[in-house]
C-alpha cells in the first residue's frame, strides 16, 4: 500500500533531486496556477540550471515568471541553460502543432513534459462553446490538445531516455475516479445535454475529461514502454480564477458551496505545486503508467515489459473489462483496452479533419 506524504516530506524528496545533465522540461500552462507554481519550483530546484519552456498564451506574465527565477553563476553561463516562453494558443490544434514543431526543430529532448492548461473554461463543469476548428473549447483544452501535445513531443522523450535519462509525462487533470470511457458520443453532445440529469443515468462531463485523460496515458504507456507516463489529480487547489465557472443556472447554489468550499479547505498552488513535484521527479516511477492523488501519492501503476508494443488481443476477455490495462487490474482507472483504442481512433479521426 501506497502511503500518501506529508509536505515535509514531498519538499524533502523533491530537494535531493539531482542531475549530471542540463534537464529540458516543458509546463504547458506555465504561465498561471500550477503550472506556474511547478515552472517556478522546479527552476529553484535546478538553481535556474536547467532548459525550462513555459508554454501559454500571455507573453507579459511569461516574462514576470521568468524574470524571477534564479540565474546560474558566471561559471555556467555557456552551459546550455536557457529559461523561455512559447506563445501558443492551445485552443487550436493548428497553434499546437506549430508550437510543437518548432520545439522538434532545435530540441534534442525533452525530459519533462508537464501539461496543466485548463483555458478560459478550465473550471467548467460542462461543454462550453464550439471553436473555430469546430471543438468545444472545453473538450480541446482538456484533451485534445493534451494528446496533440503528446503525440507530437513523444519523439523528444524517447531521445531521452535513449541517452539514459529522466523521460516523463504528466497531465494534471482528475486522476483516481474510475470514471469509464463511453463506446458512443464519444464528442459528448449527449452527455451536454444531460451533464446534470443523474436520472438518466449521465456522468457528470467533467469526469468524462478525466477519463478519457486515463485513457491518454494509458495508450501511449502501452506504445512506449520505456517512458513513464502519468495522469494526477491536484484536488482542489487555491489558484487566480481558479473556481467552478459553470454548472448551469439550476445547480448555481451547488456551484457556490463547492467553490466555497475550495477556498476554505483548497490547497495553495505552491503547496500543490511541491506535490506534483513530488510524483514527477519519482526515481522509483521511471516507466510505466501512473495514476496518483492530490498530495503525489500513487493510487495504481502498471511498467509494462519493455519488449511489450501496444494493446494485448482484443479478443482477450479482459480486453473489454473496465479497470482492466493490459490484463492488469487497475484502481481508480475506468477505461478498458477497447475503449481507450476506440478513444485513439475517433481522435485520431477528429484531429485528421484538421488541417
Amino acid at each position: 500500500m501506497t502511503t500518501t506524504p506529508t509536505l515535509a516530506v514531498a519538499e524533502a524528496a523533491n530537494a535531493i533531486f539531482s542531475t549530471n545533465y542540463i534537464p529540458v522540461a516543458v509546463f504547458v500552462g506555465g504561465t498561471s496556477g500550477v503550472g506556474q507554481a511547478m515552472a517556478e519550483a522546479f527552476a529553484r530546484q535546478t538553481k535556474g540550471f536547467a532548459h525550462i519552456i513555459i508554454i501559454g498564451r500571455s507573453a507579459a506574465a511569461a516574462e514576470r515568471i521568468l524574470a524571477d527565477f534564479p540565474k546560474p553563476g558566471p561559471l555556467k553561463t555557456s552551459s546550455g541553460w536557457a529559461h523561455e516562453f512559447v506563445q501558443c494558443d492551445a485552443t487550436s490544434i493548428k497553434s499546437v502543432r506549430v508550437a510543437c514543431g518548432a520545439l522538434r526543430a532545435r530540441l534534442g529532448r525533452i525530459n519533462f513534459l508537464v501539461i496543466s492548461a485548463g483555458g478560459p473554461m478550465a473550471n467548467s463543469m460542462v461543454l462550453s462553446q464550439q471553436i473555430p476548428e469546430g471543438l468545444d473549447e472545453s473538450l480541446a483544452m482538456r484533451y485534445f490538445m493534451r494528446y496533440t501535445f503528446l503525440k507530437e513531443l513523444v519523439p523528444l522523450l524517447e531521445s531521452a531516455r535513449k541517452e539514459g535519462q529522466h523521460a516523463h509525462f504528466m497531465t494534471i487533470q482528475g486522476a483516481g475516479f474510475g470514471a469509464s470511457i463511453p463506446t458512443q458520443d464519444l464528442g459528448l453532445q449527449e452527455a451536454k445535454k444531460h451533464a446534470w440529469n443523474f436520472t438518466k443515468g449521465m456522468t457528470p462531463v467533467g469526469s468524462l475529461f478525466f477519463a478519457y485523460n486515463d485513457g491518454l496515458v494509458a495508450y501511449f504507456a502501452a506504445e512506449h514502454p520505456n517512458i513513464a507516463f502519468t495522469h494526477i489529480s491536484p484536488g482542489q487547489v487555491r489558484t487566480v480564477g481558479g473556481a467552478i465557472s459553470t454548472m448551469g443556472w439550476l445547480f448555481a447554489p451547488l456551484k457556490w458551496l463547492f467553490n466555497t468550499l475550495k477556498a476554505i479547505m483548497g490547497t495553495s498552488q505552491d503547496e500543490s505545486a511541491q506535490y506534483m513535484l513530488y510524483a514527477l521527479l519519482d526515481s522509483s516511477a521511471e516507466r510505466g503508467v501512473f495514476f496518483r492523488g492530490s498530495r503525489g501519492q500513487v493510487i495504481s501503476s502498471h511498467v509494462s515489459d519493455v519488449d511489450h508494443k501496444g494493446w494485448e488481443d482484443f479478443a482477450l476477455p479482459t480486453a473489454h473489462k473496465a479497470g482492466v490495462f493490459n490484463g492488469f487490474t487497475l484502481k481508480g482507472y475506468g477505461g478498458s483496452d477497447a475503449t481507450v483504442s476506440g478513444l485513439i481512433h475517433y481522435t485520431e479521426k477528429v484531429l485528421g479533419d484538421i488541417e
